[in-house]
């Protein structure tokens, strides 16, 4: 589910999403899992009886299914970007402080950026690009450490709109030349991954595996890395 969110197959999202929940009894897990199906449900936009029906069972204010930090801080950012697209600004930014507070609290890299960019495109939105430029400077610098070019290209954009509406021309050529080059590079691992057997997973949702996984040794990866 979680790479079909990342090469932007929400259909599929979706139906990994609601099979995991299916089949899993682990509360930390479904609450994982929730808050990922919601993300799904606020890109595709048109979601809203079952949106509304996930975000009761993982509100972050109240009787929040588990006692994960790093969960609730989630929770708290996926209603902060409900209401941004929602255009309610000064709500989004009370729950992005919140994911902020908590995130950081906690070491929450991407988690921290995210915010962060979206703070700073509300602010920009707000038409405050000094704030708005206090987000997402350091928004880049953290996604520039962690690495992730999803974030960084998100960054880039918001900073060459800034830039040319403050004036700066060579900042916002920069940030332009910036998006460019992880534009072509996300594209590249696009296309790179969906050309390979292992993308056929993204169908799968009973009986056997559509191709031959081979099982391979390596590091566990935990719900907090994945946020």
């Amino acid at each position: 589910g979680l790479y079909c969110i990342s090469v932007n197959c929400m259909d599929n999202a979706e139906a990994q999403f609601t099979t995991a929940l299916r089949l899993t009894t682990h509360q930390e897990l479904w609450t994982y899992i929730v808050t990922n199906l919601a993300s799904v449900y606020i890109r595709e936009g048109n979601r809203h009886q079952e949106l509304y029906g996930l975000l009761e069972r993982i509100n972050p204010d109240h009787n929040f299914p588990v006692s994960s930090h790093c969960l609730r801080a989630a929770a708290f950012y996926i209603r902060g970007l409900l209401s941004f697209f929602q255009g309610r600004y000064n709500e989004a930014k009370r729950f992005l402080r919140e994911t902020l507070k908590m995130s950081n609290a906690e070491d929450l890299n991407r988690l921290t950026a995210c915010s962060l960019v979206l703070l700073g495109h509300i602010f920009y939105v707000l038409g405050n690009h000094r704030e708005s430029n206090n987000m997402v400077v350091p928004a880049m610098q953290l996604a520039s450490k962690i690495p992730d070019m999803s974030v960084q290209l998100w960054s880039s954009a918001l900073l060459k709109d800034l830039n040319k509406a403050l004036g700066n021309n060579i900042d916002a050529h920069e940030a332009a030349q910036m998006h460019q080059n992880f534009s072509q590079q996300l594209l590249q691992d696009h296309i790179a991954a969906c050309s390979l057997p292992e993308h056929n997973l993204i169908s799968w949702t009973d009986g056997p595996p559509p191709v031959q996984i081979q099982a391979q040794n390596g590091p566990t990866t935990s719900l907090a890395s994945l946020l």
